[in-house]
């Protein structure tokens, strides 16, 4: 139907399908989960750098990313006939920017934080534009690097309130000696790391079955396979199998029980871990060169992560830890959280000592970690495992008096050189109730109210929001509600600053002047 002559057709707002919109409330949370992210990697040293969101499509389609990956890649070809694409992750930029950058000097550390965009199919928390957290150093091979790294990704999450999390670690040297143990066919190795990675979810039964003719899944899809050599197929099955008895918990409990004092001893004066027993067990039964250099990197990781303070009990180490990427060469690790086991790795990462090469053609070490930082928003608030905020507001000036409106702006201005972030009502109406409401719509927890009496003198009344809010909930009926705690105080004008300092605090604290109810 045509739009009738002069009146404009209306556009429906709606975002693209696997596009998405974030509120305040989500996207506070998200800035204040990258805050602390930032603030425990830059004490570890590492510099941000930002790259841009379009790169030539041989940048990222150069790098061993898996067949799987680059079909994902938003690519078109831009105004000067150049193959260009957005990019879909942040190392390959890293490698771009290290090699562009001779005289540079090295180890660069860096974090980014950055859209991404992939073509993937769009699903329940599945977008394909969302946020990556990357930490890299480049240019050392020391494995100081990797347990640095590690350890500050246990930091974040310990400042995040987060503890119940573990490091998951292997090493790509392992896993490829295991597959050429296993007399996996060359040309399939990638897509047996592939396949194996899933271990921890799938189980030993359909890992077989995926290596082997395939299966059909729980909703009775089918799940090709890789049809190896039915040798391979059964002997890394009886591995599989025989890794997960020489872990089970009630062999590590048996050894915790005999004596704590001992176990502790051992741990931590000898150097003992129960995993190095089966690490040490593994070695001896592969009697392969590269298994016993991934051996041997690992334990120098665990003993710069045991010199910086990580807890053993915060590491696991899984030989069928492989990571996706084909790019990596060393050691490899992911962080799970225990409170959401669903969501699965949460900042994962490795060594990557070949990706600047294709650049230079020459190798320079690196290692680097990345965290969807959506994904792991959405799990967390899912479980009220992070706090979130509608407004960055925490302060309302109320306005009783357009007229006195320089006095207002003052005011504001007072608050808000003294460490506040403040707004001032600006509608139009004058009634206290609806400003009030307003602030409580939106979430602020704080207002300050001037009418005609306390400028005369010299006074300023104080509306604890978050109190009242609670103490709606708490009391049966309007008359008890006016009778609970003190939700407001009139105070010399003077003190308004240090007042509200402390009211913060109290809010923060989660008190809200609870104690004297």
């Amino acid at each position: 139907m045509d739009t009738p002559k002069g009146k404009q057709k209306k556009i429906k707002p709606e975002v693209l399908k696997g596009f998405r919109d974030y509120p305040p409330s989500e996207e506070i949370a998200r800035q204040n989960l990258v805050a602390v992210f930032r603030e425990v990697f830059e004490s570890f040293g590492f510099s941000p750098l930002q790259t841009p969101a379009l790169e030539k499509i041989e940048t990222l389609k150069g790098a061993d990313y898996g067949s799987e990956n680059l079909e994902t890649i938003f690519s078109f070809t831009g105004p000067e006939k150049v193959d260009m694409a957005l990019r879909f992750e942040l190392t390959a930029s890293l490698a771009r920017y290290v090699a562009g950058n001779p005289e540079m000097p090295l180890p660069f550390r860096r974090y980014q934080v950055g859209t991404v965009w992939r073509v993937d199919k769009p699903g329940p928390g599945r977008f394909r534009e969302f946020t990556q957290f990357d930490i890299d150093t480049v240019g050392t091979a020391s494995m100081l690097a990797d347990a640095e790294i590690m350890a500050a990704i246990c930091q974040s999450f310990e400042k995040l309130g987060l503890p119940n999390y573990r490091i998951r670690y292997s090493n790509r040297k392992i896993i490829n000696g295991l597959a050429e143990f296993f007399q996996t066919p060359k040309d399939k190795i990638l897509d047996f790391l592939r396949v194996t990675d899933k271990l921890d979810k799938k189980g030993v039964e359909a890992i077989t079955n995926e290596l082997g003719p395939g299966y059909r899944d729980e909703s009775g899809d089918w799940i090709p396979g890789l049809n190896l050599p039915e040798l391979t197929v059964s002997t890394a099955s009886a591995f599989f199998y025989s890794w997960s008895n020489w872990l089970t918990v009630a062999e590590l409990d048996s050894f915790a029980q005999l004596d704590r004092d001992i176990e502790r001893f051992a741990i931590e004066k000898l150097g003992y871990n129960p995993n190095s027993y089966y690490q040490a067990r593994l070695a001896g039964e592969m009697g392969l060169d590269v298994l016993d250099k991934g051996l041997a990197e690992l334990q120098e990781v665990r003993r710069y992560l045991m010199d910086l303070g990580v807890p053993l009990s915060k590491t696991q180490f899984d030989p069928t830890l492989a990571r996706g990427l084909g790019y990596y060469t060393g050691p490899v690790f992911e962080t799970v959280l225990d409170d959401v086991p669903e969501v699965g790795s949460v900042f994962a990462g490795g060594r990557y000592d070949g990706l600047v090469e294709r650049f230079l053609g020459r190798k320079i070490p690196a290692v680097g970690a990345s965290a969807g930082i959506d994904r792991l928003l959405a799990a967390l608030m899912s479980r009220n495992l992070i706090s979130f905020q509608t407004t960055i507001s925490e302060v309302l000036v109320t306005v009783m008096d357009q007229e006195k409106m320089p006095e207002y702006i003052a005011l504001l201005n007072d608050i808000r050189s003294n460490g506040f972030k403040a707004e001032i009502f600006l509608g139009e109406t004058k009634n206290l109730t609806k400003q009030l409401r307003y602030a409580d719509k939106v979430g602020i927890p704080m207002a300050v109210i001037l009418g005609s009496d306390e400028f005369e003198r010299g006074e300023v009344t104080v509306k604890n929001l978050v109190a009242g809010r609670m103490q709606a909930l708490e009391v049966a009926d309007r008359e008890q509600w006016l009778k609970a705690a003190n939700i407001q105080e009139t105070i010399p004008r003077k003190i308004l600053i240090s007042y509200l300092n402390d009211l913060r605090e109290k809010i923060r604290g989660g008190q809200t002047n609870r104690e004297t109810k």
